[in-house]
């Protein structure tokens, strides 16, 4: 009877132990199917779309940038930015970021957001990672990338809070954009510990009400009306978040957020982390997923097993300070 009970509990750590790894995989995986699918949709209205396309199921290929069909854009460039550093430094080290973000924007990307260049291009030019933030544009660039931080913070929301904005801050240092990467942050790592939608959504929702009530107030809840085709901050969070909370599926999740048009690659790399923070890697058609370019499907699987498989920070600290 003991034994029978001990191996059940066994079972039952490793079932939830496999799901929440399946969910780190399913979180950047999902961010960079759903960049993908949106890109070559990216700057048309809702209806362009459906006159052009009917509803985009499929990965196509074209667009404004002539993307490949299942070619990922700047959203999942910078997304691998954060997550490549934290693999290899093993630990969380926004100057690293910063340099990558740099490195990356020396490569000449065909698509890079106004927001973003700017501020690259005083990163490039030597100021500090921690002064060259652009403060007076709420858009979306940093909102975009910001879901491989939930993966190592999923644990410790304090620490998560405070990464997500300075790694926003490093582009983009507006309120509205930092606070917007902390709520989708945030309602990933419940995600990640198996809340549902509206508990993970509510959640985030008080998190940031602690911290800004004017934003809750304004955006959230509220009469505001997001535009698909002002690539705000504040309306890639509740245009991502209103496709994941009405969905069944990842990929009516990710079908209805880039259909929704305008900047549709953004849209459907957020709405895609929170659906694959949701649903795991299972969840992902593999039609898609095998489509991705020009990294593969498998680099991100093994980004997510060496992200879940990190050492919390907090333990690590902890064993530093006691050797």
């Amino acid at each position: 009877m003991v034994e029978t009970q001990v191996a059940e509990k066994t079972e039952l750590v490793k079932e939830t132990t496999e799901k929440m790894r399946e969910r780190f995989i399913g979180t950047l995986l999902g961010a960079a199917v759903g960049d993908a699918l949106g890109g070559p949709i990216e700057f048309m209205t809702a209806q362009e779309i459906a006159n052009r396309h009917g509803t985009v199921r499929e990965m196509i290929g074209g667009g404004s940038y002539n993307w490949q069909r299942g070619e990922y854009t700047d959203d999942t460039s910078m997304m691998l930015c954060i997550a490549e550093s934290l693999v290899d430094r093993q630990k969380y080290h926004p100057e690293d970021i910063a340099r990558r973000f740099t490195a990356w924007y020396k490569s000449n990307p065909k698509d890079i957001g106004g927001t973003t260049r700017e501020a690259l291009t005083k990163l490039c030019s030597g100021v500090s990672f921690c002064e060259s933030g652009i403060k007076e544009k709420p858009t979306n660039g940093s909102v975009m990338r910001c879901a491989p931080l939930s993966l190592i913070y999923y644990h410790d929301e304090e620490a998560l809070i405070k990464a997500s904005k300075e790694v926003s801050a490093i582009t983009h240092s507006h309120a509205e954009a930092e606070l917007s990467c902390i709520f989708i942050n945030v309602m990933i790592a419940r995600l990640l510990m198996g809340a549902n939608k509206k508990e993970a959504y509510n959640h985030a929702v008080a998190r940031v009400q602690e911290l800004d009530k004017d934003f809750v107030k304004r955006y959230i809840g509220s009469s505001y009306n997001p535009e698909p085709r002002k690539g705000l901050a504040v309306n890639t969070l509740l245009l991502a978040t209103g496709s994941f909370l009405a969905a069944r599926s990842f990929e009516e999740t990710v079908v209805h957020a880039v259909n929704l048009g305008g900047d549709a690659d953004t849209t459907g790399a957020v709405a895609g982390a929170l659906a694959g923070a949701y649903f795991g890697r299972p969840g992902i058609p593999r039609r898609w997923s095998t489509r991705l370019n020009p990294k593969p499907a498998n680099h991100f699987v093994w980004l997510g097993k060496k992200l879940f498989n990190m050492e919390p920070e907090h333990e690590k600290n902890h064993q530093e300070m006691s050797a």
